[in-house]
């Protein structure tokens, strides 16, 4: 009854525009009367690893492995139409859906699609409950591309590593270098890396997956704060899209 009493209070002043979803580029608010009445619970980024008893160590120890949990995150929408539960439902994809949050206007998430239940809220008004795996990690939005056409230093403004698209133009035997790790490629006129987890890739200047353009060295992160970026060999211009990322 409550998630009925604020859709109902939010549409008696004429509608919210506070209280949408973006799911992969559609606004929920296009749906007449659709309010989303509940965003669920927010969970910071957790570490993975696991918890180890040492022998004289008091208490316990946790082993770390660098990477972040996902979450189970509850969403809940008023609509008016039963129609507008499949519009919506048939936003998802089963994976790597785009998220933003009308109340985020500035940040955008990913997640999983899990289930969809939905039942009645009154008399003329359907509930809608999703319920989605949140990645751990919030996006900043409409980040520029930086720009090197000689070495030079990034800054990351979020609170956790970047892992970033990298377009290498140039020809031959050249190195990249983000802080302390390189990668060493073999270019024709062309080579974009994609350093996120599990999109890892090197592409051709065709668009097409190339990895035997890496001659050795392992895909590159953006930490924290403020890092060098260099390079060798016959570079014209490097382009990196950061994806700046924060904890929560």
């Amino acid at each position: 009854m409550e998630q009925l009493s604020k859709a109902r209070h939010i549409l008696s002043k004429g509608g919210n525009v506070m209280d949408y979803i973006i799911i992969n580029g559609f606004n929920t608010s296009t749906l007449p009367g659709c309010v989303v009445t509940d965003f669920g619970e927010v969970s910071g980024a957790k570490p993975r690893g696991e918890v180890a008893s040492l022998h004289g160590v008091n208490g316990s120890y946790r082993i770390l492995d660098g990477s972040y949990e996902s979450y189970e995150r509850t969403f809940k929408f008023y609509i008016k139409k039963l129609i507008d539960i499949s519009v919506i439902v048939d936003k998802f994809q089963p994976n790597d859906n785009i998220l933003e949050f009308s109340y985020h206007p500035e940040s955008v998430f990913y997640a999983n699609f899990l289930t969809a239940t939905y039942k009645p809220a009154g008399n003329h008004a359907w509930e809608l409950t999703i319920k989605l795996t949140m990645q751990p990690f919030r996006y900043q939005k409409n980040v520029n591309p930086e720009v090197f056409t000689t070495p030079g230093t990034i800054t990351n403004p979020g609170t956790v590593y970047s892992e970033p698209i990298i377009e290498v133009e140039g020809d031959g035997d050249v190195s990249v270098t983000v802080g302390n790790k390189t990668m060493y490629l073999s270019l024709k006129n062309k080579a974009t890396i994609d350093c996120r987890q599990g999109k890892q890739n090197i592409y051709n200047a065709a668009g097409s997956i190339q990895n035997t353009l890496r001659k050795r060295g392992g895909f590159l992160e953006i930490p924290t704060g403020r890092t060098g970026i260099t390079y060798t060999g016959n570079v014209r211009k490097l382009t990196i899209r950061p994806h700046w990322r924060y904890k929560i």
